[in-house]
């Protein structure tokens, strides 16, 4: 597989690195969604929202400066190349009075890709024919000396993953589901921030 060090870059904001940037945390949220098939194949959609006005200062506009996170088509397609078996199906930018929304779907045809993708925190998948388990790091827990202040410039913005399985979910975030076709999890930056144990969440199916 061929995997190059900007592709890490490029899509770890999705998974809970904004921290390490409080200009850059304090006004993204993101929505991470997996369709996962028995083959290991599947989608993942990625949804980021921008405060307007931090995406008029232009740290996220379209230059070649560098960016914490793909936006413009060419940043996609550039960062899915880098990966086998990855290809980029759709790509959008919604501008609001308020907010910038990014939106992205990017298939991937095995389980090496999608780890590669979403390569910023541990994951494992495990797929057979009697059951079904993801479990992921969302954040390592390693709460910086300044976590508490940059706690609070999070606040109000957060991550959040689901997960659609190509069986029924049996539990999600260690609870008990009956039968449902997907499982979400939802974490605010500021606890992500101020974390001084890992966040994990796990999906069994």
């Amino acid at each position: 597989m061929r995997i190059l060090p900007s592709t890490r870059r490029f899509f770890a904001p999705a998974l809970a690195v904004f921290v390490l940037g409080v200009s850059l945390s304090s006004c993204l949220s993101t929505e991470t969604t997996v369709t996962l098939r028995e083959n290991g194949s599947g989608t993942v959609d990625f949804v980021y929202r921008i405060d307007r006005e931090a995406w008029e200062t232009g740290v996220f506009d379209d230059s070649d400066a560098a960016r914490p996170i793909p936006v413009g088509r060419r940043d996609f397609d550039r960062a899915v190349l880098q990966i086998d078996g990855l290809r980029l199906r759709s790509h959008r930018i919604s501008r609001g009075d308020d907010l910038v929304t990014v939106s992205a779907r990017i298939d991937f045809a095995h389980l090496d890709a999608l780890r590669a993708l979403l390569g910023a925190v541990s994951l494992e998948v495990r797929l057979s024919e009697e059951d079904g388990l993801w479990r992921q790091v969302v954040a390592e827990g390693r709460g910086a000396p300044q976590a508490q202040e940059l706690a609070r410039s999070l606040e109000g913005y957060e991550l959040r993953f689901e997960l659609r399985p190509p069986r029924p979910v049996v539990s999600a975030g260690g609870q008990t589901v009956a039968g449902a076709r997907a499982a979400s999890f939802t974490v605010p930056l500021s606890e992500v921030a101020a974390a001084t144990e890992p966040i994990i969440w796990e999906v069994r199916w």
